[in-house]
């Protein structure tokens, strides 16, 4: 599989929802992180997140202190949030990176947001549609397509994408997968 290209633009950033904040950890003014992501292993990595209660589009940039993993917890500490008060104003907010600061891929990997919006189809050609929204499902994530009135749901596994281009995503699926998304 092909990586696919960044196409956003330079002047404005494109984000990607990689957590939410669960609630402040301590009193210290850490919060304790839900994330999005495969490897949650890639916060500790994370220098700069923002974040953005979830019905608003602005987004406040923070600086990650310190991150680690506690048991089954991802805890973060904010600089400038020294304590459980302003943590507290914090809870459920959306933590948004900034594509630009992913982690560099193999060339046969890709991240999921990057297939959003393509147009989908088997490698028999038949059209699966526009791939508008993944789904956590746990594990694999599934992947909605629509197509006129009809909806796919794939899951997003390696094997099943055989190319992804600029604009289009083609699936090798196995056989009886897009019977099982037929209308009942």
């Amino acid at each position: 599989m092909a990586k696919a290209a960044d196409q956003s633009s330079p002047a404005e950033p494109a984000f990607v929802r990689i957590g939410r904040v669960l609630r402040p950890h301590g009193l210290q003014g850490e919060i304790r992180v839900e994330t999005y992501t495969a490897r949650r292993e890639n916060f500790l990595a994370f220098t700069r997140i923002f974040l953005a209660s979830q019905d608003e589009t602005k987004k406040k940039e923070y600086w990650v202190a310190k991150a680690r993993l506690s048991g089954t917890a991802l805890v973060l500490a904010l600089a400038d949030i020294d304590g459980i008060d302003a943590a507290e104003l914090l809870r459920n907010q959306v933590i948004w990176l900034d594509s630009n600061d992913l982690p560099r891929l193999a060339p046969d990997e890709f991240y999921l947001h990057t297939l959003m919006g393509k147009e989908a189809s088997t490698d028999d050609g038949i059209p699966l549609g526009r791939i508008c929204a993944v789904l956590d499902t746990g594990a694999p994530p599934v992947l909605v397509l629509r197509h006129n009135t009809r909806e796919f749901l794939i899951p997003a596994v390696a094997a099943f994408i055989s190319q992804i281009g600029t604009d289009a995503v083609v699936f090798s699926l196995p056989q009886g997968l897009l019977e099982i998304n037929a209308e009942p």
